[in-house]
């Protein structure tokens, strides 16, 4: 049998400790109502067994009834105790005093009817099936209780009886090993069944929460696409109604300087790009799922990416009045395997977040440095920042940090998660640490190739 099998059935340590610990829990729930049951039996049946006294042993009547009387009341104490908060915490050393208390009047009872000779050991054999078909124990405990049982019967003889019909004890003895043989094979069969039954209802449990949790989650999701599509027709509307309305009123209206006309189109311009930029979003998005983006890796310089997307913020940062400092190092550049294109794109996105929930006359700190073989980009503004509890949904795609809070800032929540594909696919790592009003801190790491001197260094 497979060894995770024997450890199962002995409960010793299995793979899986939660369902070892789970079976551990349900077999002590079954044992409280079983040693009940035990104890129900033993008190009946031990006084019922009078009669017998009566009709077989009628000289010992009184003194086995006495004897039947006090374990009797011992019992309806175990029975009573098994209620009781310590009871059901110790429920195996209550279930196991049941029958030792019984197989020791019964061995008693034996002495006093010559020993060996008696055909009272009959009881020893009711008393260890009851063990093994009621008791959901480990294998070793229903053979230990099985072995004091019959320890208790076979130790007295050997020490004060003289055996002068051999013929007796061996019968007695075979029908007392044999009955041990079958309930410790009893035992182990109940036990094997009891775990199969479990683990099947475990893991049908299992798989039930897994699948209202999974269920959830579509709900989730399919909430979180309704919300996102209703935020992207927004965001598409929007620029087009401006558009078409700028376009309307220039037209019906009079002939006016060309300055006019040409800050018109300017203003139509800047809302095209704003829609070009969404609608490239949501291709790359989809893209991306599909697997269609293709990352052309080769040997490219860290130092002069992060300069380039720097230099094309500070167009946009210039417009709000926000001051874009970088910092590298002088005297090496690094080197990494990756993309040029898609890392440009990668901290475009952080930098124009950075400046966009910034306020005018802020500013916005641009670093990178080494950090043993990985390159460590790091962008940090003193902007609104971001709520504590949307912090750890920001890089997800259909969530938008600023709804929390009702901010008016553009943008269709698109762009973390669009950076964090990208860092990704050039394993890399990146985190965001925020604080409402304190502004945002995002770092990038990727792993980089080697450094390659450079006089004319960016920074």
């Amino acid at each position: 049998m497979p060894k995770k099998k024997w450890q199962v059935f002995y409960l010793g340590k299995s793979k899986d400790p939660t369902l070892t610990s789970a079976f551990h829990a349900y077999l002590r729930e079954i044992n409280i109502r079983q040693v009940r049951v035990y104890c129900v039996l033993a008190f009946t049946l031990v006084p019922l067994f009078s009669l017998l006294d009566y009709f077989t042993v009628s000289d010992h009547f009184w003194t086995f009834f006495r004897i039947r009387l006090v374990c009797t009341m011992l019992l309806l104490f175990l029975f009573l105790l098994s209620f009781t908060r310590p009871g059901k915490r110790h429920i195996d050393i209550i279930g196991g005093m049941a029958p030792l208390l019984i197989g020791g009047i019964i061995s008693l009872m034996i002495r006093f009817l010559g020993g060996y000779e008696s055909s009272y050991y009959a009881g020893l054999n009711l008393v260890m099936l009851g063990v093994a078909m009621l008791y959901a124990w480990k294998v070793k405990i229903t053979a230990a209780i099985c072995f004091i049982i019959y320890g208790l019967y076979i130790v007295p003889i050997v020490l004060y009886d003289k055996i002068e019909y051999p013929g007796i004890l061996v019968n007695n003895n075979a029908f007392l090993l044999s009955t041990i043989v079958v309930a410790l094979t009893s035992a182990y069969f109940l036990l094997h069944m009891r775990y199969q039954e479990f683990e099947s209802r475990y893991k049908m449990e299992e798989s039930r929460r897994a699948l209202e949790i999974s269920n959830q989650k579509l709900k989730e999701l399919g909430e979180k696409k309704g919300q996102f599509f209703a935020d992207i027709s927004h965001e598409l509307r929007t620029p087009l109604a401006v558009i078409r309305g700028e376009a309307e009123v220039t037209l019906r209206g009079k002939d006016k300087p060309i300055y006019e006309y040409k800050k018109v189109l300017s203003y139509v311009i800047t809302l095209v790009e704003q829609l070009n930029k969404l609608v490239g979003d949501l291709l790359f998005l989809a893209r991306s799922e599909s697997g269609n983006i293709q990352i052309e890796m080769q040997a490219v310089s860290l130092g002069k990416i992060v300069h380039e997307a720097y230099r094309e913020g500070e167009t946009l940062a210039a417009k709000k009045k926000i001051a874009v400092l970088f910092k590298s190092s002088q005297a090496s550049q690094l080197i990494v395997q990756g993309d040029s294109q898609r890392l440009k794109q990668l901290f475009l996105i952080i930098i124009d977040n950075a400046i966009n929930y910034s306020e005018p006359g802020g500013a916005v700190n641009i670093t990178l440095d080494q950090d043993g073989n990985e390159g460590r980009i790091v962008v940090s503004d003193n902007g609104v920042g971001i709520p504590e509890e949307s912090l750890p949904h920001v890089f997800e795609r259909f969530y938008r940090a600023e709804k929390s809070k009702g901010m008016s800032h553009g943008g269709a929540g698109l762009g973390l998660a669009i950076a964090k594909w990208i860092v990704e696919a050039h394993d890399g790592n990146i985190s965001l640490r925020s604080r409402v009003g304190s502004g945002t801190t995002v770092m990038i790491t990727l792993p980089a190739e080697g450094v390659k001197v450079s006089a004319d260094s960016p920074g």
